[in-house]
This record gives C-alpha cells, structure tokens and sequence, in this order.
C-alpha cells in the first residue's frame, strides 16, 4: 500500500486535473448559488384557499368547505386537515406525512379539487399552492395616482402594462394586484326609472347580454385567400345608452334606465398608500430562484413600463435589501476571517512553502464545500452561511494536523517521500476518524423531518460538504504540494516560536494541576457546566434576531363585524399619525383580501407596511417599533408588529400568529361560543399567557332572505332566479365581456351603493319576471345572527383560542391546564392544545433523536478505533463539558439564542472530540511502541501541542469578524461564531489537560489497555 500510494502521489498530472475540475466546478457554484435569507421549505403542506366575497361563515361552510373536505381528507399521506373558514372565505391546510413530496402533494390536491367542482359554487376558483410560499414574497409595490385620474384607465395601465412586464421576469412565479377592480363598463340600474317603465332587472340583464358577443362565423374564399368571419360587437359607452331595451310597452333606451361609466369593478377590500387609495403589487418568486437578481429585474422592469401621465410605482418593500445586506456583511465577514486565519498560520509557522499550502487548502476546502452545496439543490442562506463561517475555522484543521506530522518526520531525519509516507501513514487513521466524529454529529440531521428539518438539514450539508472537502484536501494536496517542493522544515519566528513555547509552558502547569489532582479538576468542571446552564437560563431566546429591512410589518384586527368603511377610515387616522413619525417614509395600508389572493384576513383586519427612511433604524429598530405600535394604539384594535421576513416566516412554517392555541371542538357554534367566553376568562387569569385572543364565534348580524315559495310559483319564478336578481343588484354580476383590444372589456351590472340600502328599500326592491315586484311580497327579509369565524379540524367543528406564552410553552400549557381543570363542558364538547407547542414539541423529540444517534454512532467509531473502553468513554464524557465553553461566552456576550445558535451547541459535540481523538492516538501509539503512559502523553502533548493551538487560533480568528458583529447583515450569525468560539477555546483547554490527566489516573505503570 505504501509504494502504490506513493505512486498515486506523485503523479501530479492526474491530481492536476482532478482538482481543476472540482475547482472548476466549485467557482461555476459560487457564481450561480441561489443567495437566500432562508434555506426553501418543502413543508409536505399545501393549503386551499376559496373566496366567495358576500357569503356568510356558516354558508361558507357548507357550499365550500364541506366539499372540499370531502375529496380532500380521503388522500393518501394526510395526516391533518384544519379548515377556517369566515366571511366570504375558507383556507383549507393539509399537512402530509413527513418524507412525502411537496410537489407531489399539490398535485393531488389539484387533483381531487377538480373532481369536487361539480359541488362548489358557480365560478369558484380555489386557490392552491405549497406552504411556505409566504416567506417567496420577495417585492411589494403600491401604484399611486393623482386626484381626478380615471380609475379604469390605471387599472388598464396595471393589468395590460405593468403586471405582464413583472411576471415576464425570470425567477417570478406569482404577481398578486389589490386595491382596484379590474377595468369595466359599469351599469348602474335606475330602481325609480325602472319601476316607471315597468322594466324588470332580467330584462336589463337579458338586453345587455344580448348585446355583447365575439365569435367565429366561418370562412369564405375570395380569391386566393380564405378570408375568416366573425361576429364582434363592442359597444362604446354612449352606443350602450341607445341600446333597446324591451318594456312592457316597447323598446327604451338603456341610457334611460340605468347610468353607464367607463370605470372599475368594486372590490370589497382597500389598498391606502400614505392615507390615499392605490393599488398594491405583491410579487412571489419561483422556488430555487435567486433573490438578488429578481428584485433587481423587477426593479428594472417597473421603470422601462410607460404609464399614464399622473401614475407613479414606488417600490414599499424588497427582500433583496435583507439578502444584500446578509450575503455581503457574511460574505466580507469570512474573507476577513480567512485573512485572519492565513495571517495566524504565517505568523505561526512562517512565510514557508508549507504554511502557503495550508493557506491555499482553506478556500479550496470552502469552494468545494460551496460546490456540494449546490449540487444538492441548496442555496446560500443564513443556515449554510452559518456551517461555512464554522467551517473557515475547522477546514484548516485537517491539513495543520498533516502538515506538522510529515514536518516531524522531516525534523526526525526522513527523507523527503518517505517522511511524507510515515507523516501521512501515522496522522491518516486519527485524521480521518477525528474528521469523521465531527461529520457524524450531522449526519442524523439529514433525516430530521418536519419543522426542525427545515433547519438542520441546510445546516448538517453546509458542514459535511466542508468537512470532507477539508479531509481530502489535507490527505492529497497537502502531501503532493509538500512533495513537489524542495524539501524543507518549519522555522517559525523567533517570536512566535516562544510564544508557543510559554503557553505550551502554562499548559503544562494546567496538566499537573489536573494531574495531581483529577477528582477536584472533574468537580470544577462539572461546577463551570452548572454554572454555564445557569447562565444560559438568563439569556433572551428568540426565533431569528434579523437586521433591518427598512420595513416594519404590523398586523392589525378590530371587532369582529367592524364595516369596511369604518376599517378604511381607521387606517387614514393612522396614516396620518406615522406619517409624522421621523422615522416614515411611506405607509401602505391593506384593509382585508382581494378575492384572487392568498390573503385571508377579513374587512376588518390587514397588514400595514411601514418603510422607513434610508438610514433609519440600525441598532435601535426595536425602538423604533415599540413607538410605531404606540402611535397604532386605538380601542378595540389589536396589532403585533415585526420585520416582513420574520411575518412571513410564521405564515410559512403554521400560518399561526402565537405558539399558544387551545382547540374547543363541538356542534353548536352558539354554545360553543359561550363556552370559549368561559375559557377566555379563566386563561386571561394565567399568568404565563398574554395578548389572549378569541375572536372566533363572535355573533355577527346579517340579512337572511327566505324566499315564499307559494308566491314565487305565483310570480312564476323560481328560487334561482329570485336569488339571481338580487344578486345581480346587490353583489354585481358581470354579463359580458367585450372585445377591447388586448384584454376584453367586462360588462358589469350593479346598483351604484347597494351597502347604504335600508331595510326597508331592500324589502321594497323591484324583482320578478315580467313586472316589478318588491322583493318583501316574494321572500321574508330578517336580520339573524352567523358567526364570523370558525374552524374544522379533520372535518369537525372548532373554535380556536390564541396567546403568546411569556414562559416556556410547556409551563404555559401546564399553567391553563389546572386553571380549566374545574371547569365543565357542555356534553359534545372537548379541549385540546394545539397551535405552535405540538409542531416545537416534535422539532424538539427529532433533534433529540438526532442527538441520540449522533451520539451513537460516535460511540461506535470511538469503539472501533480504540481497544477497551477507557478511550471511548473519556472521549464520550467530553462532549458535555464542551457545552461549558459555549454557554459561558454567549452568556458573557449578552446575545441572544436563536434557533442557528441552538444548532451550535450540537455540533460542538462533534468539534470538540477532533483533538482529543489526536492526542490520545499519539498517546496509544507510543504505548504500543513500548513507552511508559506517562511518557507517552508527555511525547504526545509536545508533538500536538502546536497543531492543537494553531487549529484552535484558526478557527477563533476565521469566525471572530462574525462573533464580533461586523455588519448589520451578521447579527443572525453572531451568536453561532460565538457558541462555536468559546466551545473550541474550552475544548482545547480540555484534551490538553483533564482529558490526559484522566487518562493517566489510577493507570501507575500499568501496561496500555489492549496488550497483553
């Protein structure tokens, strides 16, 4: 083996090529990486959204969600459906058995959508589409327009001109338009003038649709040519006045009987930018597309669009701001550091050759790694920026630990290949298993499923891309460079040399302290880990600390019921109030959900993006939000306020707002409701929830007309048509679509306000088939009450309470147990806990599991690699006592925990195991070669003391400009760089000292475990 390794070796050619190609390869990644600010989420979740604006819940429940639910809760893989459905609205959320195949999910949604539209309303169109697109949006836009401009010709301009150039870009996969209905000629019946010339609405109806037509006719040859015929009629505004209408007594003119405006369709929903009415834009991007190079081509395409004289786009929000400002601090941040760690290496091991190839083997190491991750579909977001930052520090470690082996062969008096041979042969079975333990902390992450999966698995790939790339640069280049080289040894300066030398000094007086008495060092240790995790208790957790975006995001909710209008004037009040904010540039309010998109919030609640202006913000956003939220503050309305990509990431992971929700299943909402009143009272007395929310199952009053059926037969109607003609006033109808260029013109058909219609006037409204007939002698008009609000949870009725835990979710939960424990619930009615808590309990059981078998399978190879358990088990006993490290410097930092800091602490496991399978390797093998222990982890200690220490300087240096939070676009990482840090620096300290001085306890002269 060793003469055909040698040869492998020295073929430089062969190796030549092969690095050109990974490197190749690794720069074509670089450049092409999809740059993200989070990793995709291929949640098996797909969610069903279906609009029927002017439909009640308990309609809605019945017309739509009940079908849906149908077809949908038979599909294979699904293990929960949760329905809400509200006003005018149901969202239907499936989640499939983890492992299965998002895109394949949403396939067989649509699937089994199609077979149920023949029980869904007339024109329903639900919506589908995979959970986590929320967190895709990456551009929101508002299209203002001055007083006095013509509505239908900015919605003209919006929906022929500006919507296609965006969706044109490439990487777009969705352009949601709100705030104005689509361009149309609007008739607006005369009730009075109707009644007069005894004109009925389905005569008007009749005589428009009538009018309205675009189709073939066939062909004729004239000539040479075949000339095609058609049918086209679009009348102007001023030819549908004239147009005939037949009355009783002949045909009217239309212009007569109803006003026509060339004007847009209503839409029960607002858009207000700065207190005005506008149009918003929101722009979702395709999974797998870069950030950065959409918003800017979106940003280039708003300004190539001409638009009318007095129309404007102003650009509210883009996440390529946060992608920018991430990717550039994280990316300068890590050629800091990697300067940093070269500059160490020089500094340490001076201007050779050799300290050149381990300069060479960091980005070499880095850009392979970049290349695995992109060949594994994965993009560069925070989770993978943070497994390289970790791994600039570690990649050197495998070629210092080869390059100082093969410099003591040099220094023992080898030759040139064979120095390199033993160096190689002897450091190659504790490089690679010291490599390996690291990797195998992450590798069961890869299997982690559901909510922690998202995470860990970008994560766990960064660092085994690395790591092995970081292996097979130290195994092959490292020793093929050094042999290509005149031969030579390591002459460190002077002064770093006795620098090495004191604290190899100062080690040493650490080890026979710890030697001389290990009892009280394994306390000490043990006392600092106590410490440690009680210092961790006092650090603020939270999800993921972002830096400024330039937008804050508040989210908004009055009563229940609360009128559009009322809505709309609300949000003015507060336009205005930040507006005088210093820190506001704009305000863009939206006041519920156009019909066609995949918001679902009602009339009476909505969003407002708040862009502040440029250089506002920095370090005190948190301040600036605290004083946004108190000038929003207003009786009855509720808000929470957050960045735009921490909202969209709780939309994306569960769609809910609190990890706190409690479930009330049964059968009469009404009592129901009741029973949710009671709840509320008791929890609000829980001292560990806050901000309680129970808005679902408030009684709304609304008008329910009940048709006479023996005076409809007299009338010679049908429900239908009696519900088909108030609907045409009341909720508009489009008749007809004419030809009009690019895009067809609709014909629509609506009384002007039909919302400020009394009681009375709807009773009294003009309905039948042949003669006016006020609606009051064919059906009943009364007022009743629906709730506004409600939810099916695998089919069954709902209602849902929500609240933010201001402790542990698990106490929380504790907490309201025994405050509901006393309380009784009607027959038919039960509770369970549910929302966020579930879905972190099951991250928090996977990561566990993941742990268990990183752990494992440590054990395994540790067992594997050294005869007896001693080895083992003080290698094993380590990894808690590297936790110390950790915890201590982000306790001492004042940072907070977030969920990438969280994923630090794990793969400390793995990091601080690499030097103490080294040194005890050394030990064992000068044991084997006859040395007393006590001499061999004394030879071992002088051997790897300097690799040991220079892996260990590396690594703080490469990841120090990230702990130091050098860029606003670093804070998400800072707290990784330093958990990292400390728990490198600590487990250093650790294997040079209590770990050789336990191996020697109790041992005396006795022979190494293993021989006879």
């Amino acid at each position: 083996m060793p003469a055909s390794f040698l040869r492998l070796l020295s073929r430089p050619a062969l190796w030549l090529m092969i690095y050109a190609a990974l490197l190749g390869y690794g720069l074509f990644a670089l450049f092409n990486i999809p740059e993200e600010v989070l990793p995709a989420f291929n949640y098996p979740e797909v969610s069903v959204t279906l609009h029927l604006p002017g439909t009640t819940a308990t309609d809605m429940e019945a017309m739509a969600a009940t079908p849906l639910e149908g077809v949908l809760l038979g599909l294979p893989g699904v293990s929960n459906i949760r329905s809400t459905i509200s006003d005018g609205l149901v969202e239907t959320d499936l989640r499939f058995a983890t492992g299965t195949n998002a895109e394949f999910d949403l396939q067989t949604v649509n699937g089994a959508i199609e077979r149920a539209r023949t029980s869904l309303p007339p024109g329903a169109q639900p919506f589908t589409q995979i959970m986590g697109n929320a967190i895709n949006e990456v551009a929101d836009y508002a299209v203002r327009y001055a007083p006095g401009t013509s509505q239908a010709e900015v919605a003209r301009a919006v929906a022929t001109r500006l919507v296609p150039a965006l969706r044109a870009v490439p990487g777009v996969q969705l352009v949601d338009t709100a705030g104005l209905g689509s361009e149309a000629l609007w008739v607006q019946p005369d009730l009075t003038a109707m009644e007069q010339a005894g004109v009925t609405i389905q005569a008007l109806t009749q005589a428009l649709v009538g009018q309205a037509m675009l189709v073939p006719g066939g062909s004729l040859s004239l000539g040479h040519d075949d000339l095609l015929v058609t049918f086209a009629n679009a009348p102007s505004v001023a030819a549908l006045a004239q147009m005939p209408v037949m009355g009783p007594h002949g045909p009217i003119a239309l212009g007569a009987l109803a006003r026509i405006l060339h004007s847009t369709v209503p839409v029960g929903q607002r858009e207000l930018l700065d207190g005005e009415p506008a149009i918003a834009l929101t722009i979702f991007k395709q999974q797998g597309a870069s950030t950065l190079p959409v918003t800017q081509a979106l940003a280039d395409a708003v300004k190539a669009v001409p638009l009318p004289s007095g129309v404007s786009v102003l650009r509210i929000y883009s996440q390529g701001h946060l992608v920018g400002a991430v990717s550039a601090d994280l990316r300068r941040n890590l050629v800091i550091g990697g300067v940093l760690a070269i500059a160490g290496l020089l500094a340490v091991l001076g201007v050779s050759s050799g300290a050149w190839l381990l300069a060479l083997s960091i980005p070499a190491s880095l850009l392979l790694g970049i290349a695995g991750l992109y060949a594994t579909g994965q993009s560069l977001n925070l989770l993978t920026f943070g497994a390289i930052i970790v791994a600039l520090g570690l990649v050197a470690d495998d070629a210092i630990i080869v390059l100082e082996s093969i410099f003591h062969r040099w220094e023992a008096g080898d030759d040139k290949w064979p120095g390199i041979w033993r160096g190689v042969s002897e450091i190659m079975a504790p490089d690679i298993i010291g490599t390996l333990t690291t990797m195998l902390v992450f590798v069961p992450l890869l299997f982690t499923g559901g909510l922690a999966g998202l995470f860990c698995v970008p994560f766990a790939l960064g660092m085994i891309f690395s790591l092995g790339a970081s292996l097979l640069v130290s195994l092959t280049l490292i020793p093929l460079g050094l042999g290509l080289l005149p031969r030579h040894t390591v002459r460190p300066p002077r002064t770093a040399n006795a620098l090495v030398i004191r604290l190899m000094g100062w080690n040493r007086r650490l080890f026979r302290l710890a030697l001389a008495y290990p009892k009280r060092a394994v306390l000490g240790c043990v006392v600092l880990l106590l410490l440690s995790l009680g210092a961790m208790s006092l650090v603020s957790v939270n999800v993921l600390p972002l830096p400024n975006e330039g937008v804050l995001l508040e989210s908004f909710t009055l009563t229940p019921g609360t009128s559009l209008a009322d809505t709309d004037a609300l949000m003015r009040r507060l336009s205005a109030r930040l507006a005088q904010d210093p820190a506001v540039e704009h305000v863009l309010a939206r006041i519920g959900s156009a019909s066609d998109s995949t918001y679902t919030e009602p009339a009476y609640a909505g969003e407002i993006t708040i862009r502040l202006k440029p250089g506002e913000g920095g370090a005190s956003l948190d301040a600036i939000a605290s004083r946004v939220q108190a000038e929003t503050q207003f009786p009855s309305l509720q808000t929470g306020i957050d960045t735009p990509t921490i909202e969209r990431l709780g939309e994306s992971l569960n769609g809910l707002p609190q990890p706190f929700a409690l479930d009330l299943y049964g059968n009469d909402l009404s009592q129901m409701s009741a029973s949710a009143g009671a709840i509320a009272q008791r929890l609000s007395h829980v001292p560990g929830l806050s901000d309680l929310f129970n808005d679902e199952g408030y009684p709304e009053t609304q008008i329910r007309i009940t048709p006479r059926t023996a005076a409809l037969a007299a009338a010679g109607m049908t429900p239908a048509e009696l519900s088909g003609q108030v609907s045409a006033l009341l909720a508009g109808q489009v008749v007809a679509e004419l030809p009009d260029g690019a895009a067809p013109l609709p014909l629509y058909l609506r009384l002007p306000n039909p919302h400020l219609l009394s009681l009375a006037e709807l009773r009294a409204l003009p309905v039948g088939p042949g003669s006016a007939t006020p609606l009051g002698t064919l059906a009943d008009v009364s007022l009743t009450t629906s709730p506004n609000q409600f939810m099916h949870i695998d089919g069954a009725r709902a209602l849902e309470i929500l609240a933010t835990p201001t402790t542990a979710p698990n106490l929380a939960i504790a907490e309201a147990k025994r405050a509901l424990a006393s309380l009784h619930l009607p027959p038919g009615e039960r509770i369970v806990f549910g929302g966020l808590y579930p879905m972190l309990e099951h991250a928090a059981l996977g990561l566990g599991i993941a742990a268990v078998a990183a752990i494992a399978s440590l054990a395994w190879v540790l067992f594997l690699r050294f005869s007896g358990r001693r080895v083992p088990l003080l290698l094993m006993a380590q990894i808690p006592l590297a936790m110390t490290g950790g915890g201590l410097a982000l306790a001492a930092s004042g940072l907070g925990l977030n969920g990438i800091g969280l994923i630090g602490f794990l793969a400390l496991a793995g990091v601080s195991l690499n030097h103490g399978v080294v040194l005890l390797d050394r030990a064992r093998r000068n044991e084997a070669e006859g040395m007393s222990p006590e001499a061999a982890i004394d030879e071992a200690l002088n051997v790897r003391f300097r690799p040991i220490f220079l892996t260990t300087a590396v690594a703080i240096l490469g990841m120090l400009p990230t702990a130091l939070g050098f860029g606003t676009g670093a804070a998400p990482e800072q707290g990784l760089a330093v958990v990292i840090g400390g728990g490198i620096l600590w487990s250093a300290l650790l294997c040079t000292n209590l770990l050789p001085a336990l191996y020697l306890t109790g041992r005396g002269e006795r022979k190494p475990e293993g021989q006879p």
